[in-house]
């Protein structure tokens, strides 16, 4: 029987992504606004033609919601970064208190040099949040981390104004327990409509609930992959898969490397 697990949502998490390999990946989607740096080796981010290198002088700024390709490439066979995600509720909360008009979105905006003051703001919020201070206390450094941006320029993929659609509603549900095995009846009476409405609606906007599940899933299995020392067998379990075989499978196909090359 698949496992059911509960993840708690905050408005902030952080983690450490290592890997000793080089490793490209297509179609990652992280569902929250986040910021990545570079601590050791390289990180090639690619959105159609626009290639862009982040090295450990600068931060990565990456949009929610945005499918991108990246390469993390290691050096003296070591690749570290940190990555911050931040939640669509911090931000609303930090435009509607700060920010009056919202800067427009370019490709090269997603790469800030890190100036003194960026230094300063994100190792201060980076400490918060692996220690577990208060909340009220994480996201006060981080108003000061979006505020250090927008005042050199380089917040605008972060303040995108995004809708809340109907496959934003259903990925959420299902974030909530990835290995469950989902039906299009349960997610319809969870949002109060009807199975074929859902499938109907989901059909306007691109997507089915398998679509979905899967996209949620792999994006957990990339996380713990690439954040944790845990047994593949065990990822693919937390993500719903009772077949390793399966899991491989879908993982190659949807990011087009290995799980264990990832590592």
């Amino acid at each position: 029987m698949a496992q059911e697990m509960q993840f708690q949502h905050k408005n902030l998490t952080a983690a450490e992504v290592f890997s000793s390999q080089m490793h490209r990946l297509h179609r990652v989607k992280l569902f929250s606004a986040a910021i990545c740096h570079v601590t050791h080796g390289s990180k090639v981010i690619i959105q159609e033609d626009n290639w862009l290198v982040a090295s450990p002088g600068e931060l990565i700024i990456i949009p929610g919601n945005t499918p991108l390709e990246i390469v993390n490439q290691p050096q003296n066979g070591v690749f570290r970064s940190d990555l911050l995600l931040i939640s669509p509720a911090l931000l609303s909360d930090f435009k509607r208190r700060f920010v009056q008009e919202y800067p427009r979105t370019q490709l090269h905006s997603l790469l800030s040099p890190m100036s003194s003051g960026l230094t300063f703001m994100w190792d201060n919020l980076l400490a918060a949040v692996r220690q577990n201070l208060p909340s009220q206390l994480q996201e006060h450094q981080a108003f000061g981390l979006l505020l250090a941006l927008c005042h050199e320029g380089r917040c605008g993929p972060l303040l995108i104004e995004r809708q809340s659609n109907l496959s934003e509603q259903v990925r959420q549900i299902i974030t909530l327990a990835p290995a469950k095995l989902w039906t299009a009846d349960e997610i319809a009476r969870r949002l109060s409509l009807g199975t074929s409405t859902l499938r109907r609606r989901l059909q306007q906007e691109s997507q089915s609930y398998r679509q979905i599940v899967e996209e949620v899933r792999m994006s957990l299995a990339l996380s713990q992959l690439q954040t944790t020392l845990l047994p593949i067998g065990e990822i693919a379990s937390r993500c719903g898969y009772l077949s390793n075989s399966r899991f491989t499978a879908r993982f190659r196909q949807h990011y087009g490397c290995l799980p264990k090359n990832v590592r």
